[in-house]
C-alpha cells in the first residue's frame, strides 16, 4: 500500500497549478506613452462673415406717388447728387400752385386787416371810434398776421415736395440693391434702394455666446481667394442677441480694406490672450481625451498611477485638441489609450 502513495503523490503534484512568470506577466501594469502638460500660445479661432460698406445707407422718398423714372441700377457706382428716381410731379405741382394762391389770399387779407386797424386808431385819436373797435380790429390784423405766417410755410413745404419728387445720391457709393420701379406707386418712407456709401470695409460676423466674454478687439482678415491678410479691428458689438441665431453681430473695420468687394467672404481668425490666474490652455494629443458622459478627462501619472483630472475642449486642431486645464505646466499625461484605463490603476510609462 505505502508503493501506491508515493506515486499518487508525485501524480497530484504533477496536477498543481505552476507559479511561473506568465503570472506575473498577466498582473504586469500595462505599458502607456506619455507627455507633458504645455501651455499653448494663446487660443486660436476664426469666425467667417461678410464685407460690408461702414454706412448701408436705405433710399426712399419723403413724399409718396408714382415712380416715373428709374435711372439706375443694382452694382451702379454713383456720385453724391445724383439722380436715382424721380415721381410723377403732377400732384405736387399743383400743391404747390394752390399754397401759393393761399399766400397770395392771405397777403391781401393782412393789408385789408391793416389798414382798417390803422383807420381806427386815427378814428380813436379824435375820439371818432371807441377803444372796443379799435381792440377787434388789432386783434383781427394780428390774427391776419398769423394766417399769412401758416400760408407762407405752407408754400415753403409745397416747394420743398417738388424738390422731394427727385431722389438724388446722398452721398457718392455702389448700389447694392435696387428694387422700385416704374410706374410702382410707393409710400412716403418706403425703401427702393440701398447705397453703400464709398470709403471703409467692414467685415460683419456672428459671435457665439461662448465666445462673447473674451472677444478679441483685434483679428487677421482674410479674403476668400486672397493669400494677404488685413488687419482688423472691433468697431461694433450689438447689445442683444439674435432671437432667431442666439449669436451677436460683430463688426470689424478692414483696415487698408477699401477695395475689398463688398459682399465677399471674410474670415476673421483671432488669438485670445491667455489668463494664468483662470488656467492653463494646452494642447495635447487627441488619445489623451476621454469622454465617458462625466466630462472631458486626462489622466495625470503620479508614482506610476493615473488619476482622472477634469479638462474643457476648447476645440480642435491638426494634431490634436485645446483643452483648459487647472494642471500645472510640465505635468505628465497619458497620451494614448485612455480608454483601456481607470482612475488609480497602475501603469508604467514607455520609456
Amino acid at each position: 500500500m505505502r508503493y501506491l502513495i508515493l506515486p499518487l503523490a508525485l501524480l497530484l503534484g504533477a496536477c498543481q497549478p505552476e507559479s511561473s512568470g506568465s503570472e506575473a506577466v498577466a498582473e504586469a501594469p500595462p505599458w502607456v506613452l506619455a507627455t507633458t502638460i504645455e501651455p499653448a500660445a494663446g487660443t486660436v479661432w476664426r469666425l467667417t462673415g461678410s464685407v460690408h460698406a461702414r454706412h448701408e445707407i436705405p433710399l426712399a422718398f419723403r413724399i409718396g406717388g408714382a415712380i416715373a423714372r428709374r435711372a439706375v441700377d443694382a452694382g451702379e457706382r454713383v456720385e453724391a447728387g445724383a439722380v436715382l428716381f424721380t415721381l410723377d410731379p403732377a400732384d405736387v405741382e399743383q400743391q404747390r400752385v394752390a399754397a401759393e394762391a393761399t399766400v397770395a389770399s392771405a397777403r391781401a387779407e393782412t393789408e385789408n386787416a391793416e389798414r382798417e386797424r390803422e383807420r381806427l386808431a386815427d378814428m380813436l385819436e379824435r375820439r371818432l371810434a371807441s377803444q372796443q373797435e379799435y381792440d377787434r380790429a388789432e386783434t383781427a390784423a394780428r390774427a391776419a398776421r398769423e394766417r399769412l405766417v401758416a400760408a407762407e410755410a405752407s408754400l415753403e413745404q409745397a416747394r420743398n415736395a417738388v424738390g422731394y419728387a427727385t431722389l438724388r445720391a446722398p452721398t457718392s457709393g455702389v448700389l447694392i440693391a435696387v428694387s422700385g420701379q416704374p410706374g410702382q406707386v410707393v409710400a412716403a418712407g418706403e425703401q427702393i434702394a440701398v447705397l453703400a456709401e464709398d470709403g471703409v470695409r467692414e467685415a460683419e460676423v456672428e459671435v457665439p455666446e461662448d465666445r462673447l466674454e473674451a472677444l478679441p478687439e483685434r483679428a487677421e482678415a482674410r479674403l476668400l481667394g486672397v493669400s494677404a491678410g488685413l488687419e482688423a479691428e472691433l468697431r461694433e458689438l450689438a447689445g442683444a442677441a439674435d432671437a432667431a441665431t442666439r449669436t451677436w453681430r460683430a463688426r470689424y473695420r478692414l483696415i487698408e480694406g477699401a477695395a475689398a468687394p463688398l459682399g465677399a467672404t471674410v474670415t476673421l481668425r483671432f488669438i485670445t490672450p491667455l489668463d494664468a490666474t483662470a488656467g492653463l490652455v494646452a494642447r495635447v494629443p487627441l488619445g489623451a481625451v476621454l469622454e465617458r458622459g462625466r466630462g472631458a478627462q486626462v489622466f495625470r501619472i503620479d508614482a506610476g498611477q493615473v488619476v482622472a483630472e477634469p479638462v474643457r475642449v476648447l476645440g480642435l486642431f491638426d494634431s490634436g485638441v485645446e483643452i483648459h486645464t487647472r494642471l500645472a505646466p510640465g505635468t505628465p499625461i497619458v497620451a494614448l489609450g485612455v480608454d483601456r484605463l481607470e482612475p488609480g490603476q497602475r501603469v508604467r510609462v514607455r520609456p
